[in-house]
């Protein structure tokens, strides 16, 4: 198992992403009392102009306020209706709801779930990559073979059993399939073609692919 605390997120996004190229943007001064992953994680991505999430929005430093339950948004889902907080007086632990719905507490802290995030947001954004639906068990383990689970920690926004697997080059996540249909839904991105090559020798499985 990969330790999600090895991950570094310059280091990581460097690698999907390529190199940065522009000058970090400085947060405005009355941001100061958010968390310190927080406000890293928006100085480090500022390096970049291409997107670095998809199906969610980390919101921008101005953006975040103290709600009048105490608790301050700092990311969406693409709908706007799952969202992620936090407690000024503990800027460490997450919290996260359906709109409307009472908060409760996310396993993970505020650094790691911004690393989380970023790595989930890979197989949305890659170039290069595969998916499938509803395989089996004995299937799955055999596109799993070459890889290690990250130890993240669940979401209750996921899908149930969603789990993130990498390897050379490779991004994997795995969730069971929607209820009505039986298996696993697999997405696997690389920033090489080449590295998913190796797939197509897996018998009884349609893949979808992307390419750049």
């Amino acid at each position: 198992m990969i330790d999600p605390a090895s991950i570094d997120l310059a280091e990581f996004l460097s690698t999907w992403y390529g190199p940065p190229f522009q000058s970090p943007a400085h947060l405005p001064e009355d941001c100061d009392w958010l968390p310190v992953p927080l406000k890293e994680w928006h100085y480090l991505t500022s390096r970049w102009s291409k997107p670095i999430t998809y199906m969610t929005t980390v919101l921008t430093p101005e953006e975040i306020q103290v709600e009048e339950d105490g608790k301050a948004v700092f990311m969406v889902d693409s709908t706007e209706d799952w969202r992620w907080s936090f407690n000024p007086s503990e800027p460490e632990i997450v919290y996260e709801a359906a709109l409307h719905e009472p908060w409760e507490r996310n396993p993970e802290s505020t650094s790691q779930l911004l690393v989380h995030n970023a790595v989930r947001e890979v197989t949305f954004g890659a170039t290069n990559k595969n998916w499938t639906f509803s395989v089996s068990d004995e299937t799955l383990s055999e596109i799993l073979s070459p890889l290690d689970r990250i130890g993240f920690e669940a979401w209750q926004w996921l899908a149930p059993d969603y789990q993130i697997f990498a390897g050379d080059g490779v991004i994997a996540t795995v969730g069971r399939s929607v209820p009505g249909r039986p298996g696993w839904d697999v997405e696997i991105a690389s920033f090489e073609a080449s590295a998913l090559s190796e797939l197509d020798g897996i018998a009884n499985v349609d893949w979808r692919r992307r390419r750049a």
